[in-house]
């Protein structure tokens, strides 16, 4: 058996693989996640992400991950902080969602930024536990 099962965004995603996980997660293998985003943004309209996968995986096997290595993971952002020599407090997270994006930012004790021109409406914004520092239309709107 393997050590762990690893998830991450996978465009050629087959029924195999995911009953390939789904059998390893039911006999214990613990479960690492990239990232929890639900939904990849496209033209055509939202697509499965990796947090649609692991949706799917508690909902079959009762497993969530051990651990999530990228956003909301504040260690991400507070590595390259300390790397810089900078205050968490005179640094800035800018994102578009607020479950992964403005989390990690409250998370590392930075302001968090959320920009409207992505996932995250303002009423998602005064809905969510997660608190805004600043709410911009657009990146383009922050450096006018």
């Amino acid at each position: 058996a393997p050590e762990y099962v690893v998830l991450g965004y996978d465009t050629e995603i087959t029924y195999d693989k995911l009953s390939t996980a789904s059998i390893h997660l039911h006999a214990g293998v613990p479960l690492v996640a990239s990232h929890p985003d639900i939904v990849c943004p496209s033209p055509a309209g939202g697509l499965p992400d990796s947090g649609a996968y692991m949706a799917l995986f508690e909902a079959t096997t009762g497993v969530t991950p051990v651990r999530v290595c990228g956003k909301p993971n504040a260690g991400m952002l507070l590595h390259k902080v300390v790397e810089l020599g900078l205050e968490p407090s005179g640094c800035a997270m800018i994102g578009d969602r607020l479950y992964t994006d403005l989390e990690m930012a409250a998370q590392a004790g930075v302001h968090g930024v959320l920009v409207l021109s992505g996932e995250a409406t303002a009423d998602d914004a005064r809905a969510a536990p997660q608190n805004p520092d600043l709410i911009v239309e657009s990146v383009d709107s922050l450096l006018r």
